[in-house]
């Protein structure tokens, strides 16, 4: 029997990183995300057009997903895969793709009665088919983490954001920049949303600041950038959803060119984990 003991290492561990990068639409989550290591983008909706870096054809099925999960696994597998970093876009795009095939399971679609069939009602009602889409959702995060592990493989999923009411026990209620993913909200099951943010190593939401200015006469509130450019927030705020294991804190300006290498530096400061793209 091989000792546990035995399998001790010091040091960063030899793993892919698992990074999710949310932000509203047109922020350049996409851009910045395809900056990684020796990238490839696996678009899952519109927007790919303008990136230069290697792409497969646009995914429009989750059959098609696991089956790229495959083939990516198999020339890991076999040292031929010419690519450090897996770009999926987006992680929202893919929960659509999840809720359509949660969705074709259903008696109803396959009688072709699909008028009234929603997430809500299908597989039975009482959250069953939010339940079976959980699991093809922790089905993809496994494919990703073989990758991750067993390859050195980095993933990177990109996440749109949407304004969500927080009711926090110890702060009362607010709204803030969450994932927009299906949340349950109702504190005892979980959702793609917070299966989506434990999973990560990284959860970091990209914006422009703004500062709010209000005409006393009129009681017309304007937005007006801080002029700061783009920065990304690497930890929870009341503002967004952001968190990471490294030990990082604050936010990190994130120029149009080079982004990603912002990002990737002080990831290494505190950790030693080399996400450098040296191209």
């Amino acid at each position: 029997m091989i000792s546990i003991l035995s399998t001790i290492q010091q040091g960063p561990a030899k793993a892919g990183q698992r990074i999710v990068i949310a932000g509203v639409e047109k922020v350049g989550k996409t851009t910045l995300a395809c900056g990684a290591p020796r990238a490839l983008l696996i678009p899952l909706e519109a927007g790919f057009a303008s990136m230069t870096i290697p792409r497969t054809a646009r995914l429009e099925t989750l059959e098609q997903v696991f089956q790229t999960c495959e083939e990516i696994g198999y020339y890991a597998h076999n040292g031929q895969l010419p690519y450090q970093t897996i770009v999926w876009d987006s992680g929202t795009a893919l929960e659509q793709l999840i809720h359509d095939a949660t969705l074709r399971t259903d008696p109803n679609y396959m009688k072709k009665n699909t008028k009234a069939l929603t997430m809500e009602a299908a597989l039975g009602g009482y959250g069953k088919a939010y339940s079976y889409a959980n699991e093809l959702f922790g089905r993809f995060t496994n494919y990703c983490d073989r990758l991750a592990f067993g390859y050195g493989i980095n993933i990177v999923i990109t996440c749109h954001a949407f304004a969500s009411r927080i009711v926090d026990p110890t702060s009362g209620e607010y709204d803030t920049w969450d994932l927009l993913l299906h949340s349950p909200k109702n504190n005892k099951n979980y959702g793609k949303r917070e299966m989506m943010t434990q999973w990560a190593d990284m959860v970091a939401f990209m914006y422009e600041p703004v500062h709010v200015i209000i005409n006393d006469k009129s009681a017309i509130s304007r937005a007006v950038t801080q002029n700061r450019g783009r920065v990304i927030g690497v930890d929870r705020t009341p503002m967004y959803v952001a968190g990471n294991r490294y030990g990082i804190s604050g936010e990190i300006p994130i120029p149009a060119q080079g982004g990603w290498n912002y990002l990737a530096d002080p990831i290494y400061k505190v950790s030693g984990i080399d996400l450098y793209n040296r191209d």
